[in-house]
């Protein structure tokens, strides 16, 4: 049972779509976004990953910005339609480029699922769908640089709610689903 509280809590921290409106449409590569060097590195690792390898160009070709930001209490990171910006928590700037990955792998899921107009088509349903799939996607990620083991030194609360998701997904990918579904349901309805 403290698994599962603490993975719920890791995935309403994980996760937070903002302000959710008609997608925006496709631009030019000329506008595309400059990311922070940061952010560049952790792009090129899901660039590397099948699991990934099409996010950046979901990022790169609807000019969506990734920026640090304080956050409340509870929320690591999330995506802005109407700003067209990934934000994360300053508090995980000095992440490792690996964990970093794998928060922008979260929400640029959601990124796809908005600019493809499924968010704001497919009612509390497609909300929880997309959050399904953000948590299976960053999930997948983890497990493709770490295995099934998940990170040795997860030193940080970010790093060792990763490895529980990729845990429970390797382990569990049904429980890990309903859970998603529980958590979200309320959020989501809204």
């Amino acid at each position: 049972m403290a698994l599962h509280r603490g993975l719920r809590g890791a995935l309403v921290a994980l996760s937070a779509v903002a302000l959710l409106v008609a997608p925006n449409g496709n631009v030019g590569s000329e506008d595309m976004p400059a990311y922070d060097p940061r952010v560049e590195i952790a792009l090129s690792l899901l660039d590397a990953s099948p699991a990934t390898n099409q996010l950046r160009s979901v990022l790169d070709g609807n000019q969506v910005a990734v920026r640090f930001i304080p956050m409340a209490p509870g929320v690591y990171a999330r995506y802005s339609v109407a700003r067209h910006v990934i934000e994360i928590d300053d508090r995980w700037m000095d992440s490792d480029n690996i964990t970093l990955a794998a928060v922008i792998a979260h929400e640029a899921t959601h990124t796809r699922d908005a600019v493809s107009g499924y968010l704001a088509t497919g009612g509390a349903s497609a909300c929880i769908d997309s959050e399904v799939r953000a948590f299976r996607t960053s999930a997948l990620f983890w497990i493709s640089v770490y295995g099934s083991v998940g990170k040795p030194d997860a030193t940080n609360e970010l790093d060792r709610q990763l490895n529980s998701i990729a845990d429970r997904q390797l382990r569990d990918p049904r429980g890990l689903e309903d859970l998603v579904r529980q958590t979200y349901s309320a959020q989501c309805s809204h």
